[in-house]
Formats: structure tokens, C-alpha cells, sequence
């Protein structure tokens, strides 16, 4: 019972903790340099979403 107790401490900390550290990821829509730019400048990996109706 006390293993139990110890560990949903631990899951509802870390939750918590996710929660917190939450942000919203900004979307530059068409323009490649400025979100590279903005990558750059965050130190943040860039993610390029591209499809293709066929």
C-alpha cells in the first residue's frame, strides 16, 4: 500500500511538472528563412510539415 502511495506521489508530480512546462509551438506558415530564422534564434530544431494532395 505504501509502494502505491509513493508512486502515484511520483506520477502526479511529474504530471504536474509536464504541465506546467507546457508551450505553445509557434507556427510560421510559408516562410521557410523567417522560421528558420526563428529556429535559430530559440535554439530550437525546426519541423517542416509537407504533403501532397495525390
Amino acid at each position: 500500500m505504501k509502494f502505491r502511495m509513493i508512486a502515484l506521489a511520483i506520477l502526479l508530480a511529474g504530471t504536474a511538472a509536464i504541465a506546467s512546462a507546457r508551450q505553445v509551438l509557434p507556427f510560421v506558415e510559408n516562410d521557410y528563412t523567417r522560421a528558420l530564422a526563428r529556429a535559430k534564434a530559440d535554439n530550437l530544431p525546426l519541423f517542416v510539415d509537407a504533403w501532397a494532395p495525390w
